[in-house]
């Protein structure tokens, strides 16, 4: 997290997962970010990050989007597979692109 602070970005979570239960994962873990809950996954839908292929749920793919200060989107990793996530040093390299 320091890593992303230098860069002079603000990191956030969006979930639609059960506010109380969010709420004790990150006591938890001790996230010190943001979660914004997003209860319908109206924004996991806006985003196009819905699962499609479990259409009983409301579950997204993991995303990793960067926006710059005028709301730009400038980095978008999305990945079907829920165990892969990008590499850090390729976030960071990218949030400092983004914040020049």
């Amino acid at each position: 997290m320091d890593e992303i602070r230098a860069t002079g970005a603000e990191f956030w979570a969006v979930a639609n997962d059960d506010p109380d239960k969010l709420r004790a994962y990150r006591e938890q873990e001790g996230f010190e970010f943001p979660f914004l809950i997003d209860p319908g996954a109206d924004a996991i839908q806006a985003w196009g990050l819905l699962n499609e292929a479990d259409s009983d749920s409301l579950i997204p793919h993991p995303a990793v989007v960067i926006l710059d200060v005028d709301g730009i989107v400038r980095y978008l990793f999305v990945e079907t597979n829920y165990r892969l996530r990008p590499p850090a040093a390729e976030v960071i390299e990218e949030l400092q692109r983004a914040t020049r």
